[in-house]
């Protein structure tokens, strides 16, 4: 079993996203299988010119492009591995300008001229399902509470996965990601431990369990009721004044004497 990651977030190998697929893929390794996971930060990726000569048929499925950056060498790893792991970290409410520019470039990946009919019942042009059609876990987060913030990129991959025919096994949301930064708090720890034994999972099974999900997925503020109480402006206006109020105190305690 070979498990590849794709990390789209602008901070590359510092952000809270390969905090969390490092985890993953503590628990994958710990499981005795592979894994390897490609930084978008740390390559050259071209954006897609719509040229049209990926489509031609004398030069179907090659990329204007392929010997001049990176993503060939990227699409090799992908044909390579089992399962696929796409992480972005939430930006204007949508995948990272990385990752998009990434995905632009499967057009490439292409395998004929004409229509299809994928499993999922929808008509698209054939793809090859070496690259694209792995099985793929989502893994999204944000700094925001809520889940209208994380609801565009989920939606991206639930329909990418149907017209490539590439299950979705996993799906990990990380909301009020900063906190990640508390290390001591139970909460984060619980966190952790569910994304290392989602990679057991992986490893082993070849999909997340809807447990560990839910527990991956749980919110790190211990309030009873919360996705009920998320439902009423009352509630967010406390919330943002408590907020207000934490800020204010940070300030004071850092302010040198």
């Amino acid at each position: 079993m070979k498990i590849l990651a794709i990390n789209s977030s602008h901070r590359g190998r510092s952000g809270y996203t390969q905090l969390l697929l490092d985890k993953l893929g503590e628990g994958v390794v710990s499981s005795g299988a592979e894994f390897e996971t490609v930084v978008l930060a740390e390559k050259n990726i071209n954006s897609c010119l719509a040229c049209g000569v990926c489509g031609k048929p004398a030069t179907m499925g090659h990329c204007v492009y392929e010997d001049k950056d990176d993503v060939k060498d990227i699409f090799e790893q992908m044909r390579a591995a089992d399962i696929l792991i796409y992480g972005s970290p939430v930006y204007i409410f949508g995948l990272t300008g990385r990752m998009k520019t990434f995905m632009d470039r499967l057009n490439s990946t292409g395998t004929g001229e004409g229509l299809c009919l994928t499993e999922s019942g929808l008509m698209f042009h054939p793809v090859d399902k070496a690259v694209t059609g792995k099985p793929l876990v989502i893994v999204t987060l944000c700094a925001n509470i809520e889940q209208e913030t994380v609801k565009s990129t989920l939606s991206y991959f639930s329909t990418f996965s149907r017209y490539v025919d590439a299950p979705i096994v996993g799906t990990l949301v990380r909301k009020m990601s900063i906190l990640l930064e508390q290390k001591d708090s139970p909460l984060v720890q619980e966190v952790m431990k569910a994304y290392m034994q989602a990679g057991k999972e992986l490893a082993l099974q070849g999909r997340i369990s809807p447990e560990t999900e839910r527990k991956a997925n749980q919110p790190l503020l211990k309030i009873p009721f919360l996705d009920f109480l998320l439902n009423f402006r009352a509630f967010k206006r406390r919330v943002i004044e408590q907020a207000d109020r934490d800020n204010v105190h940070q300030n004071q305690v850092d302010e040198p004497r």
